[in-house]
């Protein structure tokens, strides 16, 4: 058995999804079987990052961890994208910090410096 994607409902499908592409930088994945505004999948390797858009959302109840090869350069790209940030923290020699979507799900990156 192999988790194949973790899916959140979502409220605003074009602002999320913006969200992810833009100021994240994840990649849209190609295969994409239903209509934009119902349901969208990133490419996020093995385990997809799945949106799906519903009246009622998580309500910020998760928390997506993605491990990256460089923390800083994801922690500096979403500041130049005009998020503001807390410092990088030092988890035991590695790097982590946490942000929201704008639906109010948490996201952390660790990994190296």
């Amino acid at each position: 058995m192999e988790l194949s994607g973790i899916m959140l409902f979502v409220k605003d499908m074009k602002g999320i999804i913006a969200f992810y592409r833009d100021v994240i930088g994840l990649t849209p994945d190609e295969d994409q079987p239903f209509p934009e505004h119902r349901f969208f999948r990133f490419d996020t390797g093995t385990c997809k990052l799945l949106l799906h858009s519903a009246s009622k959302p998580n309500e910020g109840r998760q928390k997506l961890v993605f491990e990256v090869e460089s923390v800083s350069a994801v922690h500096q790209h979403i500041r130049s994208k005009g998020k503001r940030l807390r410092k990088l923290e030092n988890n035991d020699g590695h790097a982590i910090f946490d942000i929201r979507d704008p639906e109010g799900n948490r996201i952390q990156f660790y990994g190296n410096y």
